[in-house]
């Protein structure tokens, strides 16, 4: 299985307003990343996203740039204070060999840590950065990242 972890894009803190919004280089930083592995991504098979605005705004850029016409679900646990066991939990439900995370700090560090088992490296995930993992099952340290990508 390959399991792809991506952060959203770049969303500054605006304490007048709720949910923080994409900004424009968020959305830049984001369709670079994902034209720069097109030819991967476009073969997803489903697409786990956190509900908040940025996360969805940034699942916008992805399925425009890629044209992606399959499956999309919305899950409480990708958001930023998501648990890795209920991260854990849906992907092992799921019948897919390509899968993509997109979720926030904290916890896609969290994730990327478990699958690799190796400590410190999940904040080397920052806004709009891309990681490729090989892993037959979602466990600690059942997986091999093959790549990690900046914009």
């Amino acid at each position: 299985m390959l399991i792809y972890l991506f952060r959203h894009g770049d969303a500054p803190y605006d304490s007048s307003c709720g949910e923080r919004s994409l900004s424009a280089q968020g959305e830049t930083d984001t369709r670079q990343v994902v034209q720069q592995h097109i030819d991967v991504l476009s073969q997803l098979q489903l697409v786990l996203c956190s509900p908040t605005l940025r996360a969805r705004q940034t699942l916008k850029v992805l399925t425009d740039t890629l044209n992606y016409q399959e499956a999309l679900l919305f899950e409480d646990a990708l958001r930023s204070e998501g648990h890795i066991n209920a991260v854990e939990y849906c992907v092992e439900t799921l019948d897919v060999e390509r899968v993509l995370l997109l979720s926030h700090q904290p916890l896609i560090g969290q994730i990327l840590e478990y699958l690799t088992d190796k400590p410190g490296i999940g904040w080397s995930i920052d806004t709009s950065s891309l990681a490729c993992l090989n892993t037959i099952t979602f466990g600690r340290g059942c997986a091999e990242m093959q790549w990690l990508t900046h914009p």
